[in-house]
């Protein structure tokens, strides 16, 4: 399975979101606002959008978090992987708890992508302030 960059960071957001099994629809609304702020992928027309939110969610479907995950990874381009890890943090976060889950999920994703202890410390920081009010 392969991904692109625009499928691998919507699979990414998709992923961390469905940690704990399930997506509600105010977590879908943050991951498409969130993919709406990234030069990447507000070029899409809601059409092109969705049809890469359908990829990505029949994938989780077929072949499992793991498979998509690991596509999701090897798709993504180098220097993309600390804005998702942000974008994916700040979704996590912004109702004030973190699920197990989910730190886990966003454990899994800083270690593949590199980023280290110190900065994910950092943006997990931000987020928590971010988020509080």
């Amino acid at each position: 399975m392969s991904l692109n960059e625009k499928e691998s960071v919507v699979g990414l957001l998709f992923l961390v979101v469905t940690a704990d099994g399930s997506i509600a629809p105010e977590e879908e609304e943050l991951v498409i606002a969130a993919s709406n702020r990234m030069k990447l992928l507000r070029c899409l027309a809601i059409p092109e959008f969705n049809t890469v939110v359908q990829k990505v969610r029949d994938a989780i479907d077929a072949k499992g978090r793991a498979e998509v995950f690991a596509a999701a990874i090897k798709g993504l381009p180098v220097d993309l992987g600390e804005t998702v890890y942000a974008l994916a943090a700040d979704i996590v976060s912004v109702d004030g708890v973190v699920e197990p889950a989910e730190i886990t999920c966003l454990r899994e994703m800083q270690e593949a992508l590199g980023i280290s202890d110190d900065l994910a410390t950092k943006v997990l920081e931000v987020m928590r302030i971010k988020n509080r009010g």
